[in-house]
């Protein structure tokens, strides 16, 4: 059994030791991290590859189960895709009402009553293709049993993405969800940021953010400056794309989120650690660590699709709550002249409350659909 340990300990300190020679420039700024800010669309999701996929495959089956020509599912297909990106949610209605809607004047005059039974093989389609890749799910939990806290800050329409948190089981990974249509502020604006340091306890040079877009991920990151900013392009083009004239530049760029790794080389150790421990008493540290992320997992800042929060206020309690905060937020502002004047407002414990507001940026914008 000591012959056993031995040899683990030494398998795990080789794992480290082979990391360590990679080591890059940004090793002392990593070694500050001690969260990390998460995308969702395209960064954690293949939001636009799984939507083509999903489309494609829906495709055949219209041939196959519904008789439809190769012409007419490839249109009817297409025809929903272009709708669905250019509006993805309507407030008026529900998801699903919205969602069959399209489907139903994407379909042709003969094919139209088709659209109740089409809509939720797509979906379903759409949430296979979605999934969270086997390996991001593993790096997320390593990075939970490292210590790291973790958030998830997305852009779009509530429900929408409210949805995607769901089906896709991710909210379980993350100590704190934000959906920019709950809140007063979406990506870039720092606020968003903020209120996830707020909600954390941690300050924004110990923070880095993860995502595919450089006019919101990107760039917010370095408004609210955070520690580091990771920028993971959405295909080659973007990747070979020119950042001379991007005012806001990445620190690093990933290829995919496997290469934090590299940059985080006790993200490696403490997989080798786990498995080490798997074989040994329930007390060690794997226990330890569950105990904490499932700590951590009680405290997620929630929302219902209607905006409102797992508080038991009412709307007119948030408003109230809001104007509170702000106006004590203002005062706060005249005492404070640091490099970080904004975001003390949002270190005084408790979570924000949600409201209702436009939100310019939804699901299908940029390039995270066309």
């Amino acid at each position: 059994m000591a012959a056993s340990k031995l040899s683990a300990t030494t398998t795990t300190t080789a794992a480290v030791a082979a990391t360590l020679k990679h080591q890059t420039p940004f090793d002392g700024i990593c070694a500050k991290i001690s969260a990390f800010y998460f995308d969702l669309d395209n960064t954690l999701i293949p939001t636009r590859a799984g939507d083509s996929k999903a489309i494609r495959k829906l495709a055949d089956v219209l041939e196959t189960q519904y008789s439809f020509t190769k012409d007419d599912a490839n249109l009817a297909t297409q025809n929903f895709l272009k709708s669905f990106r250019r509006c993805p949610d309507n407030s008026q209605t529900s998801l699903d009402s919205w969602r069959t809607h399209l489907w139903r004047e994407s379909l042709q005059q003969k094919h139209k009553h088709l659209a109740d039974d089409i809509y939720p093989q797509w979906l379903k389609l759409r949430y296979r293709y979605l999934a969270v890749p086997p390996d991001y799910v593993q790096l997320l939990q390593r990075m939970r049993r490292a210590g790291y806290a973790l958030a998830l800050i997305t852009n779009g329409p509530s429900n929408a993405q409210w949805e995607k948190v769901a089906k896709l089981h991710v909210r379980g990974y993350f100590d704190c969800v934000l959906v920019s249509s709950d809140l007063p502020w979406e990506k870039p604006h720092p606020e968003i940021f903020y209120a996830a340091c707020n909600f954390l306890n941690v300050k924004p040079h110990e923070c880095a953010m993860i995502g595919d877009k450089l006019e919101t991920d990107i760039k917010g990151g370095h408004l609210a400056q955070l520690g580091l900013t990771f920028w993971t392009p959405l295909n080659s083009s973007s990747a070979a794309q020119c950042l001379d004239d991007v005012e806001y530049k990445p620190h690093i760029k990933l290829n995919n989120l496997l290469e934090m790794y590299k940059y985080f080389p006790r993200l490696s150790a403490v997989g080798s650690l786990s498995s080490s421990s798997a074989t040994s008493s329930s007390g060690g540290a794997t226990g330890a660590s569950t105990t904490s992320a499932n700590h951590r997992r009680g405290s997620h800042m929630s929302s219902s699709p209607s905006g409102s929060c797992d508080h038991g206020t009412t709307r007119q309690q948030q408003q109230h709550q809001l104007q509170q905060q702000q106006h004590h937020q203002h005062q706060l502002q005249h005492h404070h002249h640091g490099t970080y004047p904004r975001q003390w407002a949002y270190r005084r414990g408790g979570s924000l409350p949600a409201m209702d507001c436009s939100n310019s940026e939804t699901e299908n914008s940029c390039d995270s659909f066309i």
